[in-house]
């Protein structure tokens, strides 16, 4: 945005680390049977995982 980027580090850090806290709180949203809760946080932590697998190979290069 704006001409400059964000380091690929910090996108592969904070996206691991939103995978996880997503994760997390989607395993603890099914085990109270909210199922639309622990759905969309579920897609999320699989978004954010893919953007970290993502942010990975563009840093390998």
């Amino acid at each position: 945005m704006f001409g400059r980027r964000v380091p690929t580090k910090y996108v592969l850090l904070f996206s691991v680390l939103l995978a996880l806290i997503c994760a997390g709180v989607a395993v603890y949203f099914a085990q109270g049977h909210s199922w639309v809760a622990a759905g969309v946080l579920g897609v999320l932590a699989v978004w954010f995982a893919v953007d970290a697998v993502r942010a990975w190979s563009w840093q390998k290069k």
